[in-house]
């Protein structure tokens, strides 16, 4: 995963989006993240990972 921070300034002259940034800012948007089972991802993936070696140990 790229991990890259910049900085730049702009400015905005045009009102509508001064508004709409204003508007934007006031009012976040919720993101629902869903809760992930990290135990039986984990215990899903050793048995993928155990069936994986298992067949490939027989070639």
């Amino acid at each position: 995963m790229a991990t890259t921070s910049f900085d730049k300034s702009f400015v905005v002259t045009d009102q509508e989006s001064i508004d709409r940034i204003h508007y934007d800012l006031a009012h976040p948007r919720l993101i629902k993240v869903t809760k992930r089972d990290y135990k039986a991802e984990s215990a899903k993936g050793i048995k993928l990972l155990k069936r994986r070696l298992s067949s490939s140990e027989t070639c």
